[in-house]
C-alpha cells in the first residue's frame, strides 16, 4: 500500500552549504523508512541484487528527473509518489527507505565529477556493491568521479520481513554498528579536510568568471614566480625565447610586478630545467584550443587547467596550504593562458601525472607564497594621514606659490 501523502516535508534554502544538504537527506531516513514500512515488500526479489533491479526500474519508470535550481527540495517517498518528479536526492531517500525495511545495508555515496571537491551528487549502493543511481541511467553502473565520499548507514527499520543480508527474520537492530561508526568518522575527516581548501577553490573560481579581486591571485602569483625562477619542465627557458610585452602586460592586470617578473624568467633561464610534468599536463588540458581572450576559454578547460594547477601546488607546497595556493595559481595561469599557449606548444607529448618537485623547490614555497601576499597587502593598506592629505597640501602650496608670484609682480 502505497503511504499517504504527508506534503513535500524538507526544503534546503538557497545559499546554504553544501553540506547542510547531505546532513538533512540523512537525518530524513528514519521519517522516509516509516513512510515506506508497508509498500517496500513490492520491491523484494528472489535476491538482494534482484530487489535493487526492482527500485532502480520502478524510479526511472515513475519519477522522471527534474533538478533543483537555487531552491533545493527533498522530498520525502510520499512527495515523490505524489508528484511523480525529482532529483537525486529524493531518488536516494526513496531508495534507502526501501531498503531500510528490508534490511540491506547501504551507503549515500556522494560525488563530483569537476575540479571542485564539494559533492553535487549523491545515490546508493549496498553493502554487496550494488549500484542504484538512476540518474546515471544504467543499472549496477555508476559514471566515475573524480571526488568521492561515502556515508555507511545503520539499517534500523527491518518491519518483519526478513534481512536479506542474514538470510533470517530480523529485528529491530542496528547492523554493522561499530563499522558504521568508524566510517562516520572517516567521512568527517574527510570532509574536514575538504573544508580546508574549498572556500579557496570556490573564491578562484568565481575570480576566473568575473576576473576582478587581483588580491586572490597572490598565492598564485608567488607559486609561478617559483616555478620560473626554477625553470620547471623548461618553463623560463621557453618564456625568455618570446616576446614577453603581452605577458608583462597581463601580469601587471592581476597585480603582479613586472621587475620581479622580468628576474624571475632571467634567473630561471640561466638554470637546468627541472621535470614536475606540469607543462605537460597542461597541454593535454588545453589541446589544440586556440584562445584569443579570457572570455573565450571554454568552462572544460577552466576547470582542467584548475584541477592541474592544485596537484602542482599540493606538490610543492602540500595540503592544504600548496593546494590552496595551486586553486589560485589555476586562475593565474587561465588569466595568462593566451600568451602561454604559445610555450605549450613548445612541450613535447610526457607524462601527465604530476611529480614532486626537488626538495629545494619545495623549501622555497613559503617565501615565494608569503613575498606575494605582502605585496598585495602593502597595495590594500590604508593611506596613513600624511598620504591622504598629502595632495591637498601640495596643491595648497602651489596656489600660495602662484599668488605670491602676482602679489610681486604687481608691486
Amino acid at each position: 500500500m502505497k503511504p499517504r501523502f504527508e506534503g513535500i516535508d524538507a526544503t534546503y534554502k538557497a545559499g546554504g552549504d553544501n553540506k547542510d544538504i547531505r546532513d538533512l537527506l540523512e537525518k530524513l531516513v528514519p521519517k522516509a523508512a516509516e513512510q515506506m514500512k508497508d509498500f517496500a515488500p513490492k520491491f523484494k526479489g528472489k535476491t538482494p541484487e534482484q530487489t535493487c533491479r526492482n527500485i532502480f526500474n520502478y524510479i526511472k519508470s515513475n519519477f522522471p528527473y527534474v533538478a533543483d535550481q537555487d531552491e533545493q527540495i527533498i522530498k520525502l517517498p510520499s512527495a515523490l509518489l505524489e508528484y511523480k518528479v525529482g532529483d537525486c536526492k529524493s531518488y536516494s531517500l526513496f531508495t534507502a527507505a526501501i531498503l531500510e525495511n528490508l534490511g540491506i545495508s547501504y551507503k549515500f555515496v556522494y560525488t563530483s565529477y569537476n575540479s571542485n571537491p564539494v559533492p553535487h551528487h549523491v545515490y546508493v549502493t549496498t553493502k554487496a556493491g550494488c549500484i542504484i543511481d538512476v540518474v546515471y541511467g544504467k543499472f549496477n553502473q555508476e559514471k566515475e568521479p573524480i571526488y568521492k565520499y561515502e556515508k555507511i548507514m545503520n539499517v534500523r527499520y527491518m518491519a518483519g520481513i526478513g534481512c536479506s543480508d542474514c538470510g533470517k527474520s530480523c529485528k529491530s537492530t542496528p547492523v554493522n554498528g561499530w563499522l558504521s561508526e568508524k566510517a562516520a568518522q572517516f567521512t568527517n575527516w574527510v570532509e574536514e579536510k575538504v573544508d580546508d581548501t574549498k572556500a579557496a577553490v570556490k573564491k578562484v573560481a568565481t575570480t576566473v568568471q568575473q576576473g576582478t579581486n587581483t588580491v586572490v591571485f597572490a598565492a598564485g602569483r608567488g607559486l609561478f614566480m617559483l616555478m620560473l625562477e626554477n625553470n620547471i619542465d623548461g618553463m623560463a627557458s621557453k618564456i625568455a625565447q618570446t616576446n614577453t610585452s603581452a605577458l608583462m602586460d597581463r601580469w601587471y592586470k592581476i597585480g603582479g610586478n613586472r621587475t620581479k617578473l622580468g628576474e624571475a624568467i632571467r634567473k630561471g633561464s640561466s638554470r637546468p630545467a627541472k621535470v614536475m610534468n606540469f607543462l605537460p599536463r597542461l597541454k593535454k588540458v588545453v589541446g589544440n584550443t586556440q584562445v584569443n581572450g579570457i572570455g573565450a576559454i571554454p568552462d572544460g578547460i577552466k576547470a582542467g587547467i584548475i584541477t592541474a594547477c592544485t596537484a602542482a601546488g599540493t606538490a610543492i607546497g602540500g595540503a592544504p596550504q600548496g593546494t590552496a595556493a595551486g586553486a589560485s595559481l589555476g586562475a593565474v595561469v587561465v588569466e595568462l593562458l593566451p600568451i602561454l599557449i604559445t610555450i605549450l606548444q613548445r612541450t613535447p607529448e610526457g607524462p601527465t601525472a604530476i611529480q614532486a618537485p626537488p626538495t629545494e623547490v619545495q623549501n622555497q614555497f613559503p617565501n615565494a607564497v608569503d613575498d606575494e601576499k605582502k605585496d598585495d597587502e602593502k597595495k590594500t593598506a590604508p593611506k596613513s594621514d600624511l598620504e591622504k592629505y598629502a595632495p591637498y597640501a601640495l596643491g595648497l602650496l602651489a596656489v600660495a606659490g602662484v599668488a605670491y608670484v602676482a602679489t610681486k609682480k604687481s608691486r
